[in-house]
């Protein structure tokens, strides 16, 4: 089991520079206690303040030690030539470190600021995900589709890694159909249940034996929202108002079963009935915005949780 981080992107307005030194010093913790992997999400068009994924990604970069960086991207809000020279030079950057999540996003106004009609985003999705994987391992790449067409185009630098990982992360399931027939890895939703983890597990392991890729694709990646406290009582009590104000949609049964909120021996209980289900990657995000909060749930996970999954 590889856990990581999926780290919070998204704040209040105010002070921007406080937020970003909050940010690398949990992506500082995070490299020093041995995190296999930072990510960062994407939203355009946004009301509060926003760090935007490939420059911040870019800058902490020089602070992620030897992690994997997973920046996530909605892919139909970008143009797929530019965004694969940028990813390109973010790999190389990283000395091979890099790994995209391709995602599709649902957010109206930003669709209409960016001109891209919702009803086409699933067929912008797919091309612009072909184009970036065909121009970071060809010369010369020609493409005709109904958005993009060009000829001979090459970018350079190409990303180190051959091929460049390209996770997608999908929820409905002709969206995980997708994802088995040309994603590298599959990325969970955070909110799903463990029974609907196991049920959505099912469909997509038979989806990658229809497109005879059952032996190809190997990862399986669970986002997951979370706090840790030193014991359980401490956990619930510290989040107490976020579980009795609600929390990003959750209903009922999703904050009792997808809300990671417990001990260090609480959260490894769960990853082994996770790793049990076949999830070999976990992303956690913070479910508390307070910096104490998100450095404390750091470090019990580098020096409580990591170390057990590391010797077993």
């Amino acid at each position: 089991m590889r856990i990581g981080m999926s780290l919070t992107s998204s704040y209040p307005l105010g002070n921007s520079q406080g937020v970003f030194d909050d940010l690398q010093a949990q992506v500082e913790l995070m490299a020093e206690l041995g995190f296999a992997s930072v990510s960062l999400g994407d939203h355009h068009i946004t009301r509060d303040n926003y760090l935007q994924v490939l420059p911040v990604m870019s800058r902490m970069s020089a602070h992620t030690g030897d992690m994997q960086l997973i920046p996530l991207f909605l892919l139909p809000f970008y143009q797929p030539i530019l965004l694969a020279e940028q990813v390109a030079m973010l790999d190389v950057m990283s000395h091979g470190r890099t790994t995209m999540i391709c995602c599709l996003g649902h957010q109206p106004e930003a669709h209409e600021a960016f001109q891209t009609p919702q009803k086409v985003r699933v067929s912008r999705f797919v091309e612009t995900f072909e184009i970036i994987r065909r121009l970071c391992t060809e010369d010369n790449v020609s493409y005709q589709g109904k958005h993009y067409t060009f000829n001979n185009v090459s970018i350079n630098p190409k990303p180190l890694q051959h091929p460049l990982p390209m996770w997608i992360g999908s929820f409905a399931d002709p969206a995980i159909k997708r994802t088995a027939r040309m994603a590298d890895a599959w990325v969970m939703s955070p909110s799903w249940t463990p029974g609907l983890i196991e049920e959505k597990l099912h469909f997509y392991q038979s989806a990658l034996q229809e497109y005879g890729r059952s032996g190809e694709v190997t990862e399986i990646i669970l986002r997951r929202d979370m706090h840790l406290g030193t014991t359980s009582e401490a956990a619930r009590q510290e989040a107490g108002g976020l579980l009795s104000g609600g929390y990003r949609g959750f209903g009922p049964r999703e904050m009792q079963e997808s809300l990671m909120v417990g001990s260090p021996d609480d959260c490894i209980r769960y990853l082994e009935n996770m790793q049990r289900l076949g999830i070999t990657h976990i992303l956690f995000r913070p479910a508390m915005r307070a910096q104490q909060a998100v450095l404390q749930t750091i470090r019990l996970l580098g020096t409580e949780v990591i170390p057990h999954f590391q010797t077993n």
